[in-house]
C-alpha cells in the first residue's frame, strides 16, 4: 500500500520527504515497482504525528498508516468495552430481488472446435532488443531457433486472424533463467493477461481463457521481471468454465457465528464467480468523507459496496505515542454497514509492542515493519520471550474491546489480520514483523489470535480472511473462511492478475472463497470473469491508487477503465447489494419456499 497523506491539524505542519527507491529482485511474486517512503513529522508545542508508510512495490503492500494526535487520545481508544445485548428489527429474509443467474460470457460455440495457431517465435515480429538465437543453452527447441527478451521494451509479437470472438488459450513453448519469469499477453498492444515461465528449459506455459474479438489481430509477448525466451506459440479455442468452481463450503470455521454473520457470508458464497464485489480503502478511517469515497461517488453517482477500513491507530504502542482518530474506524464500521447496507472489511498494521518498536533508526509510527522493530516472534511464540507473548495478548485483547463492540451491534466484518505476512515468497523478504520470523511462529500467531477472539472473547462477527501470500504460510482451513492476495500490478496492467488467484487457489483443496484483498492497479472485469479470475471483491488502496490532487486519479487506472468498472453489470456497487441484514441464511431452502424468485435458464 502506498500512500501518501498531508493532514494539518490546528498549528501543525506535517513535511512528508521521499527519502528513497527501493529496488528489488524482479521475479515471480513481485509487484513491480513500489516505492518506500518514510515520513518526517514536525513537532510544535505538543507532539502531533501523521503517517504514510509504503514499501518497495517491488515485493509488498504496505499502509497508509496516518496518525494524528490532539492534546489526548480518544477517551475511546482506552476506555474498557463492557460487552452489552444490542436489539435488532425482526429479520424478514428476502433476495431483494438480487440476480443469482451464471455469468455468461456470449456464444463460444461459434469458435470452430478445431482452430489452431501455431507458429515458431523466430518468424515472429521482434522490437527492442529482443533476437533470435540457435543457442541450446536450454535444452532443444522447435524450428530454427528461439527468441530472448530480457527487458520490458522487447516483444515478439504475431499476426493472427480469429475466426471468431471467445476465449483462447495461448500456450507458450517457454523458458526462464532462474524458473519464475513473469511475462505479459498482449492483443494490439494492451494488456491480456499474464503467463509465468516457470522452468529453465523449454516447456509448455499456459495464459487460459484469453478473450479475443474476431478478426485480425497482433498478440504480443513480453517479459515483466526476468528474461523470457520463447520458442514457439500455440493458440487453440478454451474450453469451458465450469460454474461448479465457484461451489465453494459454506460452512464458516467459527461454528457460533452469528446470523448477521452467516448471512453476510451466505452472500458471498452466492454471489462468488457471478460478480465482482467493488470495494476501496478509506484514507484515515474517515468512511465517505474519505477523499477516496467522495471521488468515486462524484464520478460515478456510486459507492463502492466493500469500505477497507485499519484498526493500526487502536495499537495500544500508537496510542502511547499520542495517536487517536482510531476509533473512527469503529464509527464508520457500524455506520456502513447498520445505516448504508455496506459490507466491511478490516485489516489491522500492528504496531509491535512498545519494547519492540523504533530499531535500526525507524520511528514509532514505523513499528509494524520487520526493519524497524527487532521482534523475535520464534522466540515468543516457542516459549524463550514470555513478556513478549504477554504484550501480544494484550494487543490481541485491546483490538478484542473493538472487535466486541462491533459484534454486540451486530456488524460483520471481513476480518484481515496479519496480512501479507509471507512477503515475497520467492525472495524471502517479509516486510512485516508478524512474518518475519518464518512460517511456522507466524501461523501459530494466527491460532492463538483466532483461538484468543473466538474463544476466550467469545466474537462472533468475523469473517477470517487470510493472505499471507505465501503458501506455506496457510495457518489451516479450520482458521480460515476467505483467501486473498495482495496485488500492486504496474500502471495499466489491466490484466485479470490470474496467476495470484490460481496460485492463491493452490494453497489447499479446500475450496474456499478468493478475493483481491488489496490493489492498486485496477483489472479489466470483463476479462477477469471470463477468464475465470472471478475474485469475489477487490479492495483499491487509498492515497496515490486512488487520488492525485485530490481528485480521481487516471495514473494507475486510466478514467476510463474506472468508469468501466463501476458500471459493469457484473461489478457490484453499493446500490447494487441486497439486504445483507435480511439475506437469507440457506439460500436453497430460501428459493424452494420461492420458486418464484428462481433464477431463470435461458
Amino acid at each position: 500500500m502506498r500512500n501518501l497523506l498531508t493532514l494539518l491539524k490546528k498549528s501543525y505542519k506535517i513535511i512528508v520527504l521521499d527519502y528513497a527507491v527501493c529496488t528489488a529482485k524482479k521475479g515471480l511474486f513481485c509487484m513491480n515497482n513500489k516505492f518506500k517512503r518514510v515520513v518526517c513529522a514536525c513537532m510544535a508545542l505538543t507532539m502531533l504525528a501523521s503517517v504514510s508508510a509504503c514499501s518497495s512495490k517491488d515485493n509488498n503492500s504496505s499502509s497508509s498508516a496516518a496518525s494524528t494526535a490532539d492534546s489526548a487520545a480518544d477517551p475511546d481508544a482506552s476506555s474498557t468495552y463492557q460487552r452489552q445485548t444490542i436489539e435488532t428489527d425482526p429479520v424478514s429474509e428476502t433476495l431483494s430481488g438480487f440476480d443469482l443467474s451464471e455469468y455468461s460470457s456470449g456464444d463460444e460455440d461459434s469458435i470452430p472446435k478445431d482452430f489452431k495457431f501455431e507458429c515458431e517465435a523466430e518468424d515472429g515480429k521482434c522490437k527492442g532488443s529482443a533476437a533470435v538465437s540457435d543457442s541450446t543453452f536450454l535444452g532443444d527447441h522447435s524450428g530454427k531457433g528461439f527468441v530472448i527478451m530480457i527487458s520490458k521494451d522487447d516483444s515478439v509479437t504475431f499476426d493472427i486472424d480469429f475466426p471468431a470472438e471467445g476465449s483462447y488459450d495461448v500456450t507458450l513453448v517457454s523458458a526462464s533463467d532462474n524458473g519464475g519469469a513473469e511475462a505479459s499477453v498482449t492483443i494490439d498492444g494492451d494488456a491480456l493477461t499474464t503467463f509465468t515461465a516457470a522452468t529453465t528449459s523449454f516447456d509448455n506455459n499456459v495464459a487460459e481463457r484469453v478473450l479475443i474479438g474476431k478478426g485480425k489481430h497482433k498478440i504480443g509477448i513480453a517479459p515483466q521481471t526476468n528474461a523470457v525466451y520463447i520458442d514457439k506459440i500455440i493458440i487453440t479455442p478454451s474450453a469451458q468454465i465450469d460454474s461448479a468452481d465457484y461451489d465453494v463450503n459454506r460452512q464458516l470455521c467459527n461454528p457460533n457465528a452469528t446470523d448477521e454473520t452467516k448471512r453476510l457470508y451466505n452472500f458471498l458464497c452466492d454471489s462468488y464467480g457471478k460478480y465482482i464485489i467493488s470495494g476501496q480503502y478509506a484514507a484515515d478511517n474517515k468512511g465517505t468523507e474519505s477523499r477516496e469515497f467522495k471521488e468515486i461517488y462524484k464520478n460515478f453517482e456510486v459507492y463502492p459496496a466493500i469500505m477497507g477500513l485499519d484498526l493500526i491507530e487502536l495499537s495500544p504502542s500508537r496510542v502511547a505515542h499520542g495517536s487517536s482518530n482510531g476509533y473512527d474506524a469503529i464509527i464508520n464500521a457500524k455506520d456502513w454497514y447498520l445505516n448504508q447496507n455496506g459490507i466491511v472489511t478490516m485489516c489491522w498494521h500492528w504496531n509491535a509492542p512498545e519494547p519492540y518498536i523504533m530499531k535500526n533508526g525507524g520511528q514509532w509510527w514505523q513499528g509494524f515493519y520487520s526493519e524497524y522493530t527487532d521482534i523475535d516472534l520464534a522466540k515468543i511464540m516457542n516459549g524463550e520471550d514470555q513478556e513478549g507473548y504477554d504484550m501480544l495478548v494484550s494487543d490481541i485483547d485491546t483490538i478484542a474491546q473493538y472487535l466486541a463492540e462491533l459484534d454486540d451491534y451486530h456488524v460483520p466484518i471481513l476480518w484481515r489480520p496479519l496480512h501479507e505476512g509471507g512477503g515475497d515468497p520467492k525472495w524471502n523478504n517479509p516486510w512485516f514483523w508478524w512474518g518475519s520470523s518464518g512460517a511456522d511462529a507466524y501461523k501459530e500467531l494466527w491460532q492463538l489470535m483466532y483461538d484468543r477472539l473466538t474463544n476466550y472473547h467469545k466474537i462472533n462477527n468475523l469473517i477470517w480472511e487470510w493472505n499471507g501470500q505465501n503458501v506455506s504460510y496457510y495457518p489451516g482451513d479450520e482458521y480460515v473462511d476467505i483467501m486473498g492476495y495482495d496485488v500492486y500490478a504496474d500502471a495499466g496492467d489491466y490484466s485479470s492478475k490470474k496467476w495470484y488467484y490460481d496460485y492463491t487457489k493452490s494453497t489447499t483443496s479446500a475450496k474456499k472463497i478468493i478475493a483481491l484483498t488489496e490493489n492498486g492497479t485496477l483489472f479489466d472485469p470483463d476479462t477477469a470473469m471470463n477468464d475465470g479470475t472471478r475474485w469475489c471483491w477487490f479492495a483499491t488502496w487509498n492515497g496515490e491508487f486512488t487520488l492525485k490532487d485530490m481528485q480521481l486519479s487516471g495514473e494507475y487506472t486510466s478514467l476510463d477503465m474506472w468508469k468501466k468498472i463501476y458500471t459493469n453489470d457484473h461489478v457490484l456497487t453499493l446500490s447494487d447489494l441486497p439486504d445483507l441484514k435480511n439475506y437469507p441464511l440457506d439460500t436453497e431452502k430460501y428459493l424452494e419456499e420461492h420458486p418464484d424468485e428462481a433464477p431463470k435458464s435461458e
